[in-house]
């Protein structure tokens, strides 16, 4: 008999590499292209730093780590864009949530609770439950659960003042996928906590989220870190946040184990999507989260995540301010975002 935690590993596995794109960011629409010209090269005052925030389920906690040593530093950030944990992360920091707050909502696991509000295996078991509907008539959007936590969450973290996405403090984007054209989309306005939710729908568990008439699921299907969309929305020097398990030669008798192949191709997929958008980006910080599932609940992982981000962001930090003088960015620089 197949234990249930292996069974939640494989199964988790298999899910998540439906929420990988092949190896590249597809274009984005021409609705993107549009929202680029407000903030045009030929408009901008001053050098622009932005910061991409990558996909990784659990991992974002690293993310939180990043930005705390970003807070220290006086890093200054101009445009902000994240993917699914990233857009998440980077929605809540550009609204003045607190670091440490966002830092102890990982540490409690709130936001995989979203992810996944119930083990794997029980919505599993439940899943005959979800075709009771059609038989009456009602086809709901494909997916285990509609999942509509992360409205919740960013109205009780952000505030009415700042639920909104075009009222935030700078230039903020949550990347999705456009299930209708396949290609990746950025939401610049409208509900933050929608935006979140579109961005983090993971296909075939979350229900994807309709916006006006186009339907979105997780970012991560056509652009895990991204790069591009912060560049397109004027960035000059883009700060990238990777968050993947570094790719590791692994032995041969590891994959004898129930859900190794799967987890080792999900890292092999994450690995090569994020190859090009890597390159793309100017500076690139890249935290330990080897060993960090993606849908992991533990309150340990939650602060070695934390704390990778720390480490990794601080041995960035002379060669990142260096950089930074050299395209004339002081360092403590513009005045960091307000917190609550």
């Amino acid at each position: 008999m197949i234990h249930p935690r292996k069974l939640i590993s494989l199964l988790a596995a298999l899910c998540s590499m439906a929420a990988v794109s092949s190896s590249f960011c597809l274009p984005s629409t021409a609705a993107d292209i549009q929202q680029t010209q407000n903030f045009s090269p030929a408009t901008k005052p001053r050098i622009r730093v932005g910061l991409a925030l990558g996909g990784g389920g659990a991992r974002g906690a690293a993310e939180v780590g990043v930005l705390q040593v970003f807070k220290e530093e006086g890093i200054p950030i101009d445009i902000v864009a994240g993917t699914s944990i990233g857009a998440v992360v980077g929605g809540l920091y550009v609204a003045g949530v607190p670091l440490e707050k966002l830092a102890g909502e990982f540490e409690h696991a709130t936001f995989m609770k979203e992810f996944m509000p119930m083990p794997l295996v029980v919505q599993l078991l439940f899943t005959p439950l979800v075709f009771g509907p059609r038989l009456f008539g009602i086809h709901p959007y494909d997916g285990l659960y509609e999942g509509k936590k992360m409205i919740g969450i960013a109205d009780k973290l952000a505030g009415d003042d700042r639920n909104t996405v075009e009222k935030l403090p700078i230039p903020f984007a949550a990347v999705c996928t456009n299930l209708m054209t396949g290609r990746s989309h950025r939401i610049t306005s409208g509900d933050l906590g929608i935006a979140m939710e579109a961005s983090t729908a993971v296909p075939g568990i979350k229900r994807p989220v309709q916006i006006g008439d186009q339907l979105y699921c997780d970012g991560g299907l056509s652009c895990n870190l991204p790069v591009q969309h912060v560049r397109e929305m004027g960035a000059d020097f883009i700060i990238a946040v990777d968050i993947d398990e570094n790719l590791k030669q692994v032995p041969l008798k590891n994959f004898r184990k129930l859900g190794s192949v799967g987890r080792q191709a999900l890292r092999i997929q994450l690995a090569n999507t994020d190859i090009p958008a890597l390159k793309e980006a100017d500076f690139v910080i890249h935290p330990d989260t080897d060993g960090i599932t993606l849908i992991s609940r533990s309150k340990k992982d939650g602060r070695r995540g934390v704390q990778a981000g720390v480490v990794a962001a601080r041995a960035a930090m002379p060669e990142l301010k260096r950089r930074l003088a050299e395209i004339g960015v002081i360092v403590p620089g513009r005045p960091a975002i307000k917190e609550q």
